[in-house]
């Protein structure tokens, strides 16, 4: 599965090809200066630890489980769950201003209904 690493660097070489070319290159300073730069992810897509610190499973859990997916599933992804901070200083060091990041329902409320996981809530705290 891609990381956010690879996903930088698939952009960089993207980038270094347009310049290479002779495209039109872009700067901040075509855009307002109150413009924000930043990157977003989906959960499922980038997570991972599907059976780990107490997460149920999803119903994308069960679906991409089914044999009516093709492909593979969820449960490593991207392993945002343990290399968190390396994505977040990537993020810094390519000069982010945001990130929008969504957390797993099974992660925070594992049975759908019932009691919030403290694992998957302190997960998150440390994230924020």
């Amino acid at each position: 599965m891609l990381s956010f690493s690879h996903v930088f660097l698939f952009l960089l070489i993207n980038i270094s090809v347009v310049e290479v070319l002779g495209f039109d290159k872009f700067s901040r300073d075509d855009f307002p200066p109150d413009f924000v730069f930043g990157s977003g992810t989906s959960a499922y897509q980038v997570e991972g630890a599907a059976n780990e610190d107490g997460r149920g499973p999803s119903i994308w859990d069960s679906f991409s489980h089914s044999g009516k997916m093709h492909g593979g599933n969820g449960d490593i992804a991207c392993d945002q769950y343990h290399k968190y901070k390396d994505d977040v200083q990537l993020m810094v060091d390519t000069g982010l201003e945001a990130y929008r990041f969504s957390i797993s329902w099974s992660r925070l409320i594992p049975n759908g209904r019932g009691p919030v996981n403290p694992k998957g809530l302190q997960m998150q705290i440390n994230v924020m």
